[in-house]
């Protein structure tokens, strides 16, 4: 922690957040948390400790449930069914004897269904939905793996900004000093010195904007992965930009086409809207069961039993309505309708898909060729900023343009830094939008640490 971001976290404002953070951090439940500094293990804790998954996760299981429910509706319900009953009838008239009657009973009944067309399409929409649970969560999975990476890479780039930052101020602090020196010696005008004191405070206000930064992007990452973040892994630098094969950007199409989450989640919404109209139209057919019964039942007439046995049933019931009012054709019509805003939304999604998917290719590819720029731009800038320096020292250059060489040659690489977490960010994008973001994905980015 250099000197400047402790002089920042003394101030109100920083100080109110960093204690809110810590607070956080404490109340996270975690009696003995694990002081990552890799992506791996943060990835990790969070499938662990994330609530927003865990929660995910069970919603998922209880929706798996609905299949079951679907399919045992359509096989036999047997039941017990039992009544006591004991009545007494007391006449007014004491001539006329009390009456009393006392009945009870007790059996198994069953249904099974014949032929329900509503059952089976119910049953079959409910595997539909199923599948569409399990990629609405893979879909969750994909958000939180995101989320996690970016949110450490945000970290690392607010660092290397920073750490760059500080490299300026010291080289502007060694010139600053100099300046005074030789204006105390009378060898230098007053307005160098002024220039180089006006960068050097610009450059102490940026670092503790950055530092700022830095404390939000931990946050963000802590509440991820449910950890404390402290000194993660840095970047190592230059990074590798060949993450990606060469290979023609049709093939990341054909991969978003068929691997995106998006649009197999929107495919399965159209089988469920189809299913949805099948069990429509079920109620324009009857619906068929086999009903049955068998118990045994005694009765009695003023205290003794004058009557028991047993007795059995079995039947089928039919429930065919004909006319409902127009409710069922409007209840199709509906259905169909919401068929075909599924597959509008399918061909969205589609073209979304390859748009993202094309997108992401041609900024990974852009940001490759930028960062090999930007490496020629730092190169170039500093042997700018030493041959102005040089010239200083000569007398045949000002302190401005010597101050200017030296912004320019630091925003290079700054530039650079930008870059090399742009050219990041894209892979992560690219791998979004063909389907293959996964724990593999965190691996690889977490290969190019250190």
């Amino acid at each position: 922690m250099n000197l400047y971001f402790k002089r920042l976290t003394q101030l109100p404002l920083v100080k109110a957040m960093t204690n809110r953070w810590l607070l956080a951090a404490l109340c996270t439940g975690v009696s003995s948390p694990i002081l990552a500094n890799d992506l791996w293990t943060l990835y990790q804790s969070a499938q662990q400790k994330n609530g927003n998954w865990s929660a995910q996760q069970y919603e998922y299981l209880a929706n798996k449930k609905n299949t079951q429910l679907a399919y045992g509706d359509m096989l036999p319900q047997v039941g017990v069914q039992g009544s006591l009953k004991r009545s007494h009838f007391y006449p007014s008239d004491d001539n006329i004897p009390d009456v009393g009657n006392g009945s009870g009973q007790v059996g198994i009944g069953f249904r099974q269904a014949l032929y329900r067309a509503d059952k089976w399409a119910t049953y079959e929409k409910a595997v539909l939905a199923d599948q569409a649970s399990r990629l609405q969560l893979q879909q969750q999975s994909q958000q939180l793996t995101e989320q996690i990476i970016k949110a450490y890479l945000n970290v690392l780039r607010a660092e290397a900004v920073t750490e760059s930052l500080n490299a300026e101020y010291t080289a502007i602090k060694a010139q600053d000093t100099m300046m005074q020196a030789r204006l105390a010696e009378g060898v230098v005008a007053r307005v160098d010195t002024e220039e180089t004191r006006a960068r050097l405070e610009s450059v102490v206000a940026l670092i503790a904007n950055n530092d700022v930064a830095i404390l939000t992007a931990k946050q963000q990452l802590s509440l991820l992965t449910g950890q404390p973040i402290n000194d993660l892994d840095q970047l190592k630098q230059p990074i590798n930009t060949e993450l990606v094969a060469a290979s023609s950007i049709e093939s990341w199409l054909t991969q978003a086409q068929t691997n995106n989450i998006d649009v197999q989640l929107a495919q399965t919404n159209l089988a469920i809207a189809n299913k949805q109209v099948d069990f429509l139209k079920a109620n324009l057919y009857p619906k068929v069961d086999l009903v049955g019964n068998v118990g045994w039942q005694t009765n009695t007439n003023n205290g003794p039993t004058y009557a028991d046995g047993t007795n059995y049933s079995i039947g089928i019931e039919m429930d065919w309505p004909l006319y409902t009012g127009g409710r069922t054709s409007a209840g199709l019509d509906q259905g169909r309708l919401q068929a075909q805003a599924s597959q509008s939304r399918l061909a969205y999604v589609y073209q979304a898909a390859t748009t993202q998917a094309s997108q992401a290719y041609l900024n990974l590819v852009g940001q490759k060729a930028t960062i090999k720029a930007q490496q020629t731009a730092v190169e170039a800038n500093a042997k700018v900023a030493q041959a102005s320096k040089v010239g200083y020292d000569l007398g045949v250059r000002s302190m401005v343009d010597t101050l200017l060489a030296e912004r320019q040659y630091y925003a290079a690489r700054r530039d650079l830094i930008s870059a090399y977490f742009d050219y990041l960010n894209a892979y992560v994008d690219l791998q979004k939008a063909s389907g293959n973001l996964s724990a593999n994905t965190v691996r690889v980015i977490d290969s190019l640490l250190q």
